[in-house]
């Protein structure tokens, strides 16, 4: 697929990107998605509601991120996910690795995701 470039603000830059760089941007989005935001596909995204609060579940919150991915249907698996939670800006950065279902695996590194 081709996809317009987006920096690091989602500002579109006039630039087609493809391969493992345009899969781990829409996999950005999807995880930088709430649940409801985007009308046209009302499921699409993470609930970030289960990133609020004092009692967080770090496993549900890895289990959400993880489905997140999972709905970007050129993704076969997720290995890995890591987060740094920014309780302050109600934010974290996610970075993680999956696998495409061609094999070819992608990597991001400090997605944010917000609540806030």
């Amino acid at each position: 697929m081709e996809s317009l470039r987006l920096d690091e603000t989602g500002d579109i830059q006039f630039e087609l990107i493809t391969g493992a760089e345009e899969l781990a941007q829409c996999c950005r989005i999807g995880i930088g998605t709430n649940k409801g935001e985007w009308f046209l596909n009302p499921d699409a995204g993470i609930t970030f509601g289960k990133f609020l609060g004092k009692e967080i579940n770090e496993a549900d919150m890895r289990d959400e991120l993880t489905a997140g991915l999972l709905q970007e249907e050129r993704i076969a698996a997720v290995e890995e996910i890591d987060f740094t939670i920014n309780r302050k800006s109600r934010t974290m950065l996610v970075t993680f690795a999956a696998t495409g279902v061609d094999g070819e695996r992608i990597r991001a590194e400090g997605v944010l995701v917000g609540a806030g």
